[in-house]
């Protein structure tokens, strides 16, 4: 006879093969195989700002607390919505977002709830400030026009490089719910401009539209092209990061079967 132990561990192993093997990743830390590398934590944490609930009560980003409040108010202001509906969206979904990140992150999270009732109100209140901020971020952020962040451009240049940290993320779903209006594809416009004009732009994007009408395109090359900014390529993405691993996933595919096309049609 099997001891109560042992029948716990089938009882485990059984419940092990009905755990969905495609959910989706969490918002979580860097794997501590990387945190304790030398000089490796520019790579994860913010200089400027923070975003989201992992780098929200890092004492040195005080300073960037301010200014998310002023973008935040400055984009409800420019979307003309009211503050208490947008909080109100998020809160009534905050059970569903707190799924989004790690176990690990959230119980972090609540071992500081100063001013706040619960991990709930402290989440609901954070994602909406964040998420209104970096929707300003995403829109505005030009370093040719600093003035419409109003900010100094070295500054300006941090909060672009912060924005882009795997630990600095926000679900997706929160910037949908807190966008200006019901036009998602509106929102990965947003974020793919910002990506393109600002960070990762890939090799085709980089070149200017004045560049490329200098250059006339084969009538091949016009019939078959991909392009990425069809935004109906993409699957809806997890945050910011993932928009971009989906862009660069799309652009290799893309550059791969116009080069076998291109060869074909040599043939």
């Amino acid at each position: 006879m099997a001891s109560q132990t042992i029948k716990e561990k089938f009882v485990e192993l059984q419940k092990s093969m009905q755990t969905p093997q495609n959910s989706r990743p969490k918002i979580q830390r860097v794997v501590d195989r990387f945190r304790n590398r030398t000089n490796f934590e520019k790579h994860y944490s913010p200089k400027f700002v923070s975003l989201g609930p992992i780098h929200h009560d890092n004492p040195n980003l005080k300073k960037g607390e301010k200014y998310k409040l002023m973008w935040a108010a400055k984009y409800i202001e420019n979307t003309r919505h009211i503050p208490e509906d947008l909080h109100k969206k998020i809160a009534d979904n905050i059970d569903e977002l707190k799924g989004h990140f790690d176990n690990d992150v959230l119980a972090s999270t609540s071992w500081s709830l100063e001013g706040f009732g619960s991990l709930e109100e402290k989440l609901s209140w954070m994602l909406f400030v964040d998420g209104c901020s970096l929707l300003h971020i995403l829109e505005r952020a030009k370093l040719d026009e600093p003035g419409q962040m109003n900010i100094k451009v070295d500054q300006l240049v941090l909060v672009m490089m912060d924005v882009l940290l795997l630990e600095n993320q926000l679900p997706y779903q929160v910037l949908k719910l807190l966008w200006k209006d019901e036009d998602q594809s509106g929102l990965i416009k947003s974020m793919m401009n910002f990506l393109a004009c600002h960070h990762w732009a890939t090799p085709d994007e980089s070149q200017s539209e004045k560049k490329k009408d200098m250059v006339p395109k084969r009538k091949a090359e016009r019939e078959h092209s991909l392009s990425i900014r069809n935004e109906s390529q993409l699957e809806t993405p997890f945050h910011l990061l993932d928009l971009q691993r989906n862009i660069i996933l799309i652009t290799s595919t893309t550059k791969l079967l116009c080069a076998r096309l291109s060869t074909i049609l040599k043939m």
